[in-house]
């Protein structure tokens, strides 16, 4: 759509332009052979140019502007009932007993099942020999001799210096 735009106003500046140049030849014509309002021309100096004014009537619409109804909400009374006020007893309070919270302890037995020892009878009594092995601490002393001698290498570093 835009490109339809842009063409009909190059057409429209195009036939602007051409119109200008047109009118331009023409006056330069009509003043070089004298076709012009001094009396020397091609009709033997009689003036051929007139101009006649025609008018006519033409009738112009003139607009009245006319209110639009707009409807609105008109308010309709609606009878709503009326509460009036009845005069009641008064209260009367009556007491009631709130209950209380009463510890109760109940004593609950569980059986539980306990493995009674009981006496194996051994017809023929006999010794049976069971390796248990026992840890023995032995302690042996060891003589010492004091003070002990011990070796200690001592390295020594012997360092040169020579002139450079």
């Amino acid at each position: 759509m835009p490109m339809l735009h842009i063409n009909t106003l190059l057409w429209e500046v195009l036939f602007v332009s051409l119109m200008c140049a047109l009118a331009t030849v023409n006056a330069s014509f009509s003043g070089s052979y004298g076709g012009g309002h001094d009396g020397g021309g091609g009709g033997g100096g009689h003036d051929i140019s007139h101009t006649v004014e025609i008018t006519k009537h033409v009738p112009i619409p003139v607009y009245k502007h006319e209110a639009v109804h707009i409807p609105h909400t008109v308010p309709v009374p609606v009878p709503k009932p009326v509460a009036v006020p009845v005069p009641q007893p008064y209260p009367v309070h009556v007491k009631v007993p709130q209950p209380v919270a009463v510890p109760v302890i109940k004593t609950i037995t569980i059986p539980v099942e306990k493995p009674v020892p009981y006496k194996v009878i051994k017809e023929v009594p006999y010794h049976v020999e069971k390796p248990v092995p026992v840890p023995v601490e032995k302690h042996v002393p060891i003589k010492i001799p004091k003070p002990v001698p011990v070796k200690v290498p001592v390295y020594k570093v012997v360092y040169h210096h020579s002139k450079h």
